[in-house]
């Protein structure tokens, strides 16, 4: 088995463990971030065009050297940060103005970018990479994926967003799946899980599941923000992504699958919305399978192993039986925490939240409640202090780990933002977020995407639920516009 060593920042140091396709990885304790690429290094070190001379004629477009938008106008954007273009189909904000949260995501944008992002040069020429806590590494897929994100959303803010972006997909294009094409000719559309600290191989040729999904919803986000005429044709590398996903890493009936065991599957890899997205792209319906099969082992796990708590395993084993169960440790990244609502499936609240609020499919909304009521229960308790939150339980609901970690706090964050029940956990989540803000890798960038969401940011490129389109204020901008001067409050 394959492993990987991944370090997360901030109280909650743990030996903790995520999954990949065809491998699996280990996460050792967490240290603090260190410098990075300025946006004055990102104009230093690539000119905005990065050329791959290996990649062949049907990856990439250079039909015109401009860019231009997805609705054709050159220098023009999409959907610039803070837009809003599209208005949640459901759910509830922070009890906060848009201006203020946008003030707070674009600085910590900033700082993150400063502190994790780097030049790629050993790798390709106009390369860049987030940064590996780990020093012995320089990146892994899963923060390719996670940077290709941020740049794509806070385009608008970023004047070099497309630039980073492109810097990131080159080099992901040129670090491919190698280990993958013998058995499949599309790994050249995934990424490999990991490079060494010189840029060289370091994950022996397979890829990360998770890391390649948000690489192919990062290129549909790309060419509604820039279109696809440019240096890179987007719609093109990520239509070719989704399609190597279904092949390696997907069973036929919709099982996320290309663990060490196929039979395994990671909670963390239900990417609904993605699915959604990818199916609206390719016109697949395989997509629309694979959510029903995500739905239904959430489902299970939390019904039958978890009655009365609702949490969820970071893994699934026996998935090609009928009764399913979660892992009994060392199948998935080969540890003895995959039972446990742990450092994969802490990020579950957020992404399935993230779903629910554009596409308003309630059957992840009764998933992520049931998530989100235990935690707001135990707040309660509490007397409102969200630091009883820990970063480890068992699916009876026991604590495993106690401290405190943006990875647990910001997704649970945006689960609560399904329903007005949840306003006061919402707000006091934010409010701690927002004070114990981290540039550290893992906890940073999860807990800066959930922030995003939570204040209304985030956006898909599947369709919208009729009647959705167009940005309405918040009842807190509304309130604030009423009153200049006098904000509201957030609850205590």
């Amino acid at each position: 088995m394959k492993r990987r060593l991944f370090l997360l920042s901030g109280p909650a140091a743990a030996a903790l463990t995520v999954s990949l396709c065809g491998a699996g990885r280990t996460e050792a304790e967490p240290t603090g971030s260190t410098g990075g690429a300025s946006r004055t290094a990102l104009r230093q070190g690539a000119t905005g065009t990065s050329r791959n001379s290996r990649a062949a004629a049907d990856d990439r477009s250079t039909t015109s050297s401009s860019t231009r938008t997805g609705n054709g106008e050159a220098g023009a954007l999409g959907y610039p940060f803070g837009a809003r273009l599209v208005q949640y189909a459901a759910g509830i904000r922070p009890s906060r103005t848009s201006t203020d949260m946008d003030t707070l995501l674009t600085k910590q944008y900033d700082a993150w970018k400063a502190a994790r992002v780097a030049p790629a040069g050993s790798v390709v020429s106009g390369g860049y990479v987030v940064k590996f806590s780990n020093v012995t590494y320089m990146t892994v897929s899963e923060a390719m994926g996670y940077g290709m994100l941020l740049a794509v959303l806070f385009a608008g803010h970023d004047a070099d967003a497309q630039q980073l972006f492109d810097g990131l997909l080159a080099v992901v294009r040129r670090r491919h799946a190698y280990a993958v094409v013998p058995f499949d000719r599309r790994g050249k559309y995934l990424m490999e899980w990991r490079l060494n600290a010189n840029g060289a191989s370091a994950g022996e040729g397979w890829n990360a599941m998770d890391g390649d999904l948000d690489i192919a919803m990062a290129l549909l986000m790309a060419h509604k923000q820039w279109g696809s005429a440019g240096t890179w044709n987007y719609l093109r590398e990520a239509t070719n992504t989704i399609g190597a996903l279904k092949s390696w890493c997907m069973a036929p009936d919709g099982t996320t699958k290309g663990l060490a065991k196929p039979t395994v599957s990671r909670t963390s890899d239900y990417m609904v919305g993605h699915f959604r997205a990818f199916e609206a792209a390719t016109g697949d319906k395989f997509w629309n399978t694979a959510i029903d099969r995500a739905y239904y082992l959430a489902d299970r796990m939390q019904t039958v192993y978890s009655a009365g708590v609702g949490l969820m395993p970071d893994f699934v084993a026996g998935t090609d039986t009928k009764a399913p169960y979660p892992s009994p440790g060392f199948v998935g990244d080969g540890n003895a925490n995959e039972n446990k609502f742990w450092w994969n499936a802490c990020r579950n609240p957020w992404r399935y939240a993230s779903d629910y609020l554009l596409s308003t499919d309630r059957r992840w909304k009764t998933v992520t409640s049931r998530m989100v009521g235990y935690f707001q229960e135990k707040v309660t308790a509490a007397g409102g202090d969200v630091t009883v939150i820990g970063t480890g339980y068992n699916l009876d609901g026991s604590l495993v780990t106690a401290g405190n970690s943006p990875a647990f706090m910001a997704p649970i964050m945006v689960g609560g933002c399904i329903d007005a029940s949840y306003q006061r956990l919402v707000d006091r989540l934010w409010n701690w977020n927002a004070t114990h803000l981290t540039t550290g890798y893992y906890d940073g960038e999860i807990q800066l995407l959930s922030m995003v969401v939570a204040a209304g940011n985030w956006w898909t490129t599947a369709p919208s639920p009729p009647g959705r389109t167009g940005p309405r204020a918040s009842a807190h901008d509304r309130d604030a516009q009423r009153k200049p001067g006098h904000q509201r409050s957030p609850a205590a």
